[in-house]
């Protein structure tokens, strides 16, 4: 199973993909999707789907959600099954019931070790992070641009989110923007004024609004794209006011470490 949530939701199986339409499955399929491969409390869905108080009838709504889920999952299984179909060697496709585990207290999202893009989020980041502690700067570019790359929007768009999706949502939100600290403090330190122009403008306009405190750095760009200064070597072209967060940055190195991310 391959899993995406850094922009709109995307689950497959076997290539077929299995997110409902329903809000409240999907917000389930998210939250299951947040802690792949872990036990989700069926208390800690109850509190995604319901934050302000849970209706009777609560658990039985919960385990209708999950039969449509499994049965989503049940027409994936079926493509494959035609794939493997006469390849006696091949292993046959999975049941719903063990993609979507039933385990006492709770559910769990088994992934059969498929894909992440938080996983591959997190290991691109901690490269550039090790990069940048020992000055690599090129390496340490390439590989938190990678790593932001994996964004196409916001995280979880196109899924209601409760009170745990939001917090995931927040710690995943905090780790793009240190990995786009550095990745901007990596361009400048290499004198890539067209790479820092062109790659902010791409990364920045894929979500809602750019944070606060990048309000000058993309004012800067913009003026500096509109003048031409995109074009220019780095040395005639006026300086780039990089923000509060690098300043901080410059001074401590302790923000250099990966934010544990769940997923």
């Amino acid at each position: 199973m391959d899993l995406k949530v850094l922009g709109l939701l995307a689950v497959q199986e076997r290539g077929t993909p299995i997110v409902p339409t329903a809000a409240p499955a999907r917000q389930l399929l998210a939250l299951l999707a947040a802690h792949a491969d872990r036990i989700v409390p069926t208390a800690v869905l109850t509190q995604e789907l319901w934050p302000d108080g849970a209706p009777r009838h609560a658990q039985d709504m919960i385990e209708t959600h999950v039969r449509g889920l499994r049965e989503l999952i049940d027409d994936a299984l079926d493509v494959g099954r035609e794939q493997v179909a006469g390849a006696s060697a091949a292993p046959g496709p999975r049941s719903a019931r063990e993609v979507v585990v039933s385990l006492p207290g709770g559910y769990l999202l088994a992934t059969g070790g498929g894909s992440s893009d938080v996983r591959m989020f997190q290991r691109a980041v901690g490269a550039g992070y090790r990069a940048m502690e020992v000055e690599d700067y090129p390496n340490a570019a390439e590989r938190l641009g990678q790593a932001l790359e994996l964004w196409s929007a916001d995280a979880y768009t196109g899924v209601v989110v409760g009170p745990h999706l939001r917090a995931q949502g927040a710690r995943l939100e905090l780790s793009r923007l240190r990995a786009l600290d550095l990745w901007i403090e990596a361009q400048r330190r290499l004198g890539r004024r067209h790479e820092l122009y062109s790659g902010l403008s791409v990364f920045l306009s894929r979500f809602r609004s750019a944070p606060p405190q990048y309000a000058a750095l993309v004012a800067e760009v913009e003026r500096g794209a509109a003048q031409g200064y995109a074009g220019r070597p780095y040395g005639q072209s006026p300086a780039l006011r990089i923000g509060p967060f690098l300043h901080s940055l410059r001074h401590s190195r302790t923000t250099l470490h990966p934010l544990p991310v769940a997923g």
